[in-house]
C-alpha cells in the first residue's frame, strides 16, 4: 500500500468516526427507531447512483446555462460544470438517502443529510487527490480494474456520508395530528 492510500484510508476512517457520533445541536435524547441493515444498504447504494446522476445532469445544466450567459472559455465550463455537477450530485445524494430514511415512522434531518453528503464528498475528492494526484492520473503501474474499483469506492463516499448524517438524526417520525 502507497503513502497516499494508507493517509487516504486513516482521513476515511476520521471522518466516518466523527460523523458516526455527531449530534445535531440542541438534540434530546428521543427514542431512535430500530436501525434496519437492508434500509442502510438502500440508502448507500440507491445514493451513490443517484449522486452520480445527479452530478452528470448538474454539470450539462450549468454548462448549458453558462454558454447561454456567453461563457466561450473551455476553464470558464469546465469550472461552471463541477460547480453544478457538486451541487446537483450533493443534492441527488442528500435527496434519495433522506427519502429512503423516512419510509415508515421514521424521520431525520435532511440538514445533517446532507452536510454528510457534502463531508463525504470533500473526503472523496481530498482521497483522489492523494491516489491520483492534481492532474487526475493513476499512479504508474495501477490497473485498470485497480482505477474503476478505486473510483468506485470514492463514489460511495459521499453517500456514506449521507447516509451516516440521516441515521445520526434518525428519530421516530411525529404521528399526523387529528383534525
Amino acid at each position: 500500500m502507497t503513502h497516499r492510500a494508507a493517509t487516504g484510508l486513516v482521513l476515511a476512517a476520521a471522518l466516518c468516526a466523527g460523523l458516526g457520533s455527531a449530534r445535531p445541536l440542541g438534540a434530546q435524547a428521543l427514542e431512535k427507531p430500530r436501525l434496519d441493515a437492508g434500509r442502510v444498504t438502500g440508502e448507500v447504494l440507491a445514493g451513490t447512483y443517484a449522486g452520480i446522476g445527479g452530478f452528470l445532469i448538474g454539470r450539462a445544466t450549468a454548462v448549458r446555462i453558462a454558454e447561454g450567459v456567453g461563457a466561450v472559455e473551455e476553464p470558464t465550463l469546465r469550472r461552471a460544470g463541477w460547480a453544478g455537477g457538486i451541487l446537483g450530485g450533493g443534492l441527488a445524494t442528500a435527496g434519495v438517502v433522506y427519502g429512503i430514511g423516512r419510509l415508515g415512522e421514521t424521520a431525520g434531518d435532511f440538514d445533517a443529510t446532507w452536510l454528510g453528503s457534502g463531508a463525504g464528498f470533500v473526503l472523496s475528492a481530498t482521497v483522489a487527490r492523494l491516489l491520483f494526484g492534481a492532474d487526475g492520473a493513476p499512479p504508474e503501474g495501477m490497473r485498470p480494474a485497480a482505477r474503476w474499483a478505486t473510483i468506485n469506492a470514492l463514489a460511495l463516499l459521499p453517500a456514506i456520508g449521507a447516509t451516516i448524517g440521516f441515521n445520526s438524526t434518525r428519530r421516530i417520525a411525529a404521528p399526523p395530528s387529528a383534525q
